[in-house]
């Protein structure tokens, strides 16, 4: 699965990172800024961590501008926590999944990659089953 990185601070990017990568079936692209958020541009991704302070201005852009061409990547953004109830607007217009809130709490962090594991196992199941049930041949009826 593809994964996208987008976050400033580097001790938060470093530790999202490194938490990724202890599952071998992610990919992750690390990038910062415009730069960082137009990777999403060519190249699909499974999902999008992305630091976000609605303070800031420019990282709120950084939101809009993902979410002007990308709509199919589960969001997860990265902030502080008293931030998530100011960005509440926000999570439902950018269709942000998930707030992971910073500093990281590794229990919280395992958490959602467990259940973002889960939907994904889920829904590629229902995709096989639904083809399955098409491909199939209808009983012969006498």
């Amino acid at each position: 699965m593809e994964v996208l990185l987008v976050e400033k601070d580097p001790l938060v990017r470093d530790q999202v990172k490194v938490g990724l990568q202890q599952f071998p079936e992610f990919h992750v692209t690390v990038g910062t800024g415009y730069a960082g958020i137009n990777e999403a541009r060519g190249k699909a991704f499974d999902c999008v961590f992305l630091g976000v302070d609605p303070r800031e201005k420019d990282t709120v852009k950084l939101l809009h501008h993902l979410r002007s061409f990308d709509t199919s990547s589960e969001l997860f953004v990265l902030t502080a926590p008293r931030n998530v109830r100011d960005m509440a607007v926000e999570k439902s217009k950018c269709n942000i999944h998930s707030f992971l809130q910073v500093p990281i709490d590794v229990r919280e962090f395992f958490g959602l990659l467990g259940r973002f594991l889960e939907r994904r196992t889920e829904r590629k199941n229902s995709t096989l089953r639904k083809q399955n049930r098409q491909a199939a041949p209808a009983p012969a009826t006498s």
